[in-house]
Formats: structure tokens, C-alpha cells, sequence
């Protein structure tokens, strides 16, 4: 393999004995396996020629790497979509043509039932496991862990917006859970569900990006598997057919997007929504397997986040997780649309934290309404 090496920024997963190196955004679903050594030849590989890498390494460590051995590694990482190639970048260009288009259901048959007769009945069912009721939503907060953890507490977001009249659109904003280009995006393309596409709201996804100090519409590969928006997005297309969505990924903290959003809003009204998940703690995140002790500081830091943002203190509220030690995915969405959450009053409406048996972790999830 000849010429300077170009990388993709891998997704590394540590396992036993190694690390799993991934496309982020899953145009390659095969991951690769590497050693500790491995990756250290992966990490010199950027911007190099696979002679000025056997270079390195023997300045580094006084040991000649085979040229072989990274001609394998090279065409591996082909392989996993992680070196840009001529057939590699064009895969990925094919991609994202397709989600310039349309955004296709991903998670049906799986986390949800494609079919709309069973969606619905899904849909009831969620709204059962439930017993109380709702209040109106100007401002929702919901999960977007997997449904079938926490029934109950969408249950809870589908009392809340049996309550909340019909609107116009819907301000849908996630976690990004893949690397963004900027601190924020957005995707404005029709998103599939089994109740039909749920279509962009162009004229106020324009307005707001013509507003932003950044381009909106920047890595249309980062939607391609976001669950963050599209399990919130099929409880909310169930429940309001008719209403358009600006579909929206935070990554970082963009202060400009919630004052972009609070002027956007005031022309184009509409349901904010923000879709987050709360506490992360077990092996899964870098803790020990759940104790009583972990749980409690994670319900604990839950709900006293959920709490003051209840109050209408969303700063008191990030203040309150300090550093965040439970590491609650909803603090850079909340950051971002702080104008948007001061002095606004609400009610917490339910709160879990789902054990994940197999590896002794949990997630918290909860429901809150403004």
C-alpha cells in the first residue's frame, strides 16, 4: 500500500486481551480486533507512509516491524471501513446520499413492532404499565433507553401527551451518541415510522440554522443509527401524526442553540422534547458491579436532577451532579437550551433505574413535564 495513510476516527471498545477498533457510524458493522500493540501502530498511522511507521516505531522502541505485518493491518482496517480508500470513501458518500433522502426505520422488528396495527397496540400497552396521570407538556423530558427496560416511564411521557394538545411540530433533541462535526446537527429529511414518515419542519430547520454561528446540517452519518431520536421519535409520531419534527443531535454544549431555538420558536411554536437518559453506572461504565450504595447515589443524583430542573433551575440542577459521577447523558442537551428551561415549572412524573443483569449495570430513565 503505497502513499500517506488517511484514518477514520475509530470507535475502540476494550475487551480481554485487546481492544474491538469499529466504524462509528456502522456502514461497517464488522469490528476489528486488535492488540495493545495493535492499536499503538494504529495510532501512528495517520498522515504516514508505512515505511515512516516502521521508521517510528524502531526510533521509538528499537524494533523493525515486518512491512508485512502492516500491509495486513492496513488492508484490515480497509476492511472495518477505518482507512480511507478510494472504495472505502465512496461507500460511505453512497450512504449518505441515501440519508440525504430518507432516515429508515432501524431499530424495528426490535426494539418496536414495524407493522402500525402493532405498533399501536404496543403503543397501549406502554401507556398501561402507567397508572397515573399525565399533565400538559410545553416541555418534555423522556428517555431513549431501550422501551422494554423502562415501560413505564415512556408510559409516563404517553400520559403526559395525552394531555398535550396536538402540535404543529416537534423540537426532537438527543444525545449523539456518534462523533458530530460540530457541537450540534440536524438531519432535515423524513425519518420512517410504522405510523408513516415523520416529515421535517424545513422552513423552521432553515431558521434556525441560519441563526447558528456553525453549519446545522453537518454529518448526516451520525443519524443512520441514533436511537436517541428515533425510539422517542415512535412514541411521539404515534401519539401527534400530524406534526412536522426538527430532528436534532447535541454533542457538546452549544449555548448559541438554545438562543437560536427560544428566537426559532417564537415564529414556529411547537412541543420541545428533550430525549435523555440519566445515570450510567456498573462495569459497563467503569464502576464496580452494582451495590445498594451505587444504586442509591444513582437514583439520588437522578432525582435531584430532575428535581431542580422541575423548579425551573436547570443550572442549579447541573450544579447538583458537580462532576457528574453517575454520568448522566442528559447534562450537554440540558446545557445547551438553558433559555429555554429557566423558570419553568414542571412535575417529575416517574423515574426508574433498569438493572442490566448480564454485566450488574443500570441506567436511569425518567419523565418530566414543563
Amino acid at each position: 500500500m503505497e502513499g500517506r495513510l488517511r484514518l477514520r476516527e475509530p470507535q475502540i471498545t476494550p475487551i480481554e486481551g485487546g481492544f474491538l477498533v469499529s466504524d462509528p457510524y456502522g456502514v461497517y458493522e464488522k469490528p476489528l480486533a486488535l492488540t495493545e500493540g495493535g492499536l499503538f501502530l494504529l495510532s501512528l498511522m495517520e498522515g504516514r507512509t508505512l515505511e515512516e511507521v516502521q521508521e517510528e516505531v524502531f526510533k521509538r522502541h528499537g524494533v523493525l516491524v515486518p512491512r508485512k505485518e502492516l500491509e495486513d493491518l492496513a488492508k484490515a482496517l480497509e476492511e472495518a471501513g477505518l482507512l480511507l480508500t478510494e472504495k472505502v470513501e465512496a461507500r460511505l458518500k453512497e450512504e449518505e446520499e441515501k440519508l440525504k433522502r430518507e432516515r429508515p426505520m432501524r431499530l424495528a422488528g426490535l426494539s418496536y413492532p414495524e407493522g402500525e396495527r402493532e405498533a399501536r397496540a404496543f403503543l397501549e400497552a406502554f401507556r398501561a404499565s402507567y397508572p397515573g396521570e399525565g399533565e400538559e407538556a410545553r416541555v418534555l423530558l423522556m428517555p431513549h433507553l431501550e422501551p422494554s427496560r423502562v415501560p413505564e416511564v415512556y408510559g409516563a411521557a404517553l400520559a403526559a401527551l395525552e394531555k398535550t394538545p396536538p402540535p404543529e411540530r416537534i423540537y426532537l433533541v438527543g444525545v449523539a451518541h456518534r462523533p458530530l462535526k460540530e457541537r450540534a446537527a440536524a438531519l432535515p429529511v423524513p425519518f420512517q415510522t410504522p405510523f408513516g414518515p415523520a416529515l421535517p419542519d424545513l422552513p423552521a430547520l432553515q431558521a434556525l440554522d441560519a441563526l447558528l454561528p456553525f453549519e446545522l446540517f453537518n454529518t448526516p452519518l451520525a443519524f443512520r443509527e441514533e436511537h436517541s431520536l428515533e425510539l422517542p421519535l415512535f412514541f411521539l409520531k404515534g401519539r401527534f401524526p400530524e406534526a412536522r419534527v426538527l430532528p436534532l443531535l447535541v454533542a457538546r454544549r452549544s449555548p448559541e442553540l438554545g438562543e437560536a431555538l427560544k428566537v426559532v420558536l417564537r415564529d414556529h411554536p411547537g412541543l420541545l422534547v428533550l430525549a435523555v437518559d440519566l445515570s450510567h453506572v456498573g462495569p459497563r461504565f467503569g464502576d464496580t458491579p452494582l451495590t445498594r450504595t451505587l444504586a442509591e447515589e444513582a437514583r439520588r443524583r437522578d432525582l435531584g436532577f430532575l428535581e431542580r430542573l422541575a423548579e425551573g433551575e436547570p443550572e442549579a440542577a447541573l450544579a447538583f451532579l458537580g462532576n457528574n459521577p453517575t454520568r448522566i447523558d442528559g447534562v450537554e442537551v440540558v446545557g445547551s437550551l438553558l433559555p429555554l428551561l429557566r423558570e419553568r415549572k414542571g412535575k417529575v412524573l416517574a423515574h426508574r433505574l433498569d438493572l442490566e443483569a448480564p454485566t450488574l449495570s443500570a441506567v436511569g430513565a425518567g419523565t418530566l413535564v414543563l
